[in-house]
């Protein structure tokens, strides 16, 4: 835990690193201290290929963790290998059918495969399961704007302005969105914001 919040916290990618290992040798055989290395510490530094080592012995130590199965199917997205992503993605539906972030992952990656029906089927699944969520609300936004459907991805954003003034609703998401609009002096503003 403590080197999670070194990592997602303070950014203190040495320090966090260090921890995870002290971890790591006082309970190798511990899921989540892999599992976290790999998506906390490694993936932000762009150590993917690492990170999918320690996903994988995560998975090997949690083999029906539907997290770590989704994140599993999440490294190799940013590894950029679709195929494998998709097979992953897969695997965690057929583990969980009720796990929202696997649909919404499974957006991301046929959203990366071009294939933007089977994406945004996908995060309306994940909305299904998920309603309240922001995040699975910015992504089926994201997926519209791509599609061209402009007019549906910006009453999205209106509701999602909305609701944030309510409840935290990630200026990263608002970034995504605008930038895929060509809306880039508002995708800056969000993300400086973020």
């Amino acid at each position: 835990t403590l080197a999670h919040v070194k990592a997602v916290q303070d950014w203190d990618w040495t320090g966090a690193e260090r921890e995870f290992q002290l971890a790591i040798g006082l309970a190798p055989g511990y899921a989540t201290a892999h599992h976290w290395f790999a998506m906390s510490c490694l993936v932000p530094l762009g150590r993917f290929d690492e990170a999918l080592q320690e996903m994988l012995l995560a998975q090997s130590l949690d083999p029906v963790s539907s997290i770590v199965a989704r994140d599993l199917a999440v490294v190799h997205l940013y590894r950029r290998d679709l195929e494998a992503a998709l097979e992953q993605c897969d695997h965690t539906i057929e583990l969980n059918p009720h796990f929202s972030p696997a649909y919404w992952t499974l957006g991301l990656i046929q959203e990366q495969r071009k294939d933007l029906d089977e994406s945004t089927a996908a995060i309306h699944r994940a909305i299904s399961l998920a309603p309240n969520s922001p995040r699975m609300q910015a992504a089926l936004a994201r997926a519209l704007a791509l599609a061209g459907k402009r007019d549906q991805s910006l009453a999205i954003i209106r509701k999602l302005e909305e609701l944030s003034k309510q409840r935290y609703v990630s200026p990263f998401d608002f970034a995504c969105i605008r930038f895929v609009l060509n809306q880039h002096d508002l995708g800056f503003k969000w993300l400086n914001r973020a």
